[in-house]
């Protein structure tokens, strides 16, 4: 009978200490996750309104990368849109083309800048058209499956050809 009730017990603090194990695995990995994802700063981040009458628009930020390792940029989800693509502007023959990219590697304690005539997010359709004052909620999906969520400005044309004048004097 002791030894019955003994190996109940066993059994009761086996389960407990494996729960407490779980526990602290999954605690530790969000932590570990949290903290990786906390590596990765954005900034200047916006969106740009869409002209009337199209359903696309681009967006434009700085990703920082402080952690000790690359990472890719390998996806983009928005509520916004069913179509977001990392794409890149090059020059061919004198010709400027953009063509979608696979991932965006932003190099260890490195910072890379999506911008008008390089790297961006393109968003296609839009089922709404995107105006100045508005805020979009996208999320950045990197190789190491760490994801930033973001809330963007959306800026007229007007306003980012006068930041982009300003930044020249």
């Amino acid at each position: 009978m002791y030894s019955k009730n003994m190996n109940k017990l066993t059994a009761k603090n086996s389960l407990n200490s494996l729960l407490k194990m779980f526990a602290l695995t999954f605690s530790l990995f969000y932590v570990l996750s949290s903290m990786a994802a906390q590596n990765i700063d954005v900034s200047e981040a916006y969106v740009r309104a869409t002209i009337p009458g199209t359903k696309i628009s681009s967006a434009y930020m700085t990703i920082a990368n402080h952690s000790a390792n690359d990472v890719k940029l390998v996806a983009v989800k928005g509520a916004i849109s069913d179509r977001i693509e990392i794409h890149e502007h090059t020059m061919a023959d004198g010709m400027m083309k953009m063509r979608q990219v696979e991932s965006l590697l932003i190099k260890s304690h490195d910072t890379t800048v999506l911008q008008p005539s390089g790297y961006h997010l393109m968003i296609f359709n839009l089922e709404k058209p995107l105006v100045p004052e508005q805020t979009v909620k996208l999320t950045l999906i990197f190789d190491n499956k760490n994801e930033v969520e973001l809330e963007l400005p959306v800026q007229s044309i007007k306003k980012q050809k006068k930041k982009a004048h300003e930044h020249h004097h």
